[in-house]
């Protein structure tokens, strides 16, 4: 698949999982577990690898910490090259909150190129912020 299908593998995504009338990210998408922010805080303390689809700008204000960072414009076809990551890797995929759909695509679309252990975090950085968890902020300090 190249990289310039990618337009229209995101509308078929949308037509598909009827999210384009809604306010929402949807709560499950094929191939994907959904998760909450507990859910999310236990798959960090085993290490499982975070990946922020936000824009760059936001992510330097603040990350999870120990994310790496996948701008779902750019950056993120890169799971798309052999190799790059094993596809048995756990990956959280997230992005600002429920109101912005970024995390749910960069999670569908990892499933679709045969990553097998994708999770969502649905409510994404802004609900890990406000239950205090650990992020990376501007200023490099770890909370």
């Amino acid at each position: 698949m190249k990289w310039n299908f990618l337009p229209l593998w995101i509308v078929c995504f949308l037509l598909s999982t009827n999210v384009a009338a809604q306010d929402e990210a949807p709560e499950q998408i094929n191939g994907v577990i959904t998760i909450n922010t507990h859910q999310a805080k236990r798959l960090h303390d085993i290490g499982a690898l975070f990946i922020d689809v936000r824009p760059v700008k936001q992510w330097k204000y603040g990350h999870i910490d120990g994310s790496e960072h996948l701008d779902l414009r750019g950056s993120f076809r890169q799971l798309l090259v052999p190799g790059i990551l094993d596809k048995e890797t756990p990956i959280v995929i997230y992005g600002n909150s429920t109101y912005h759909m970024r995390g749910a695509i960069g999670s569908y679309l990892a499933a679709l190129w045969g990553y097998e252990r994708v999770f969502f975090l649905r409510d994404g950085y802004f609900s890990w912020l406000a239950l205090d968890y650990p992020v990376s902020l501007k200023n490099g300090r770890v909370y």
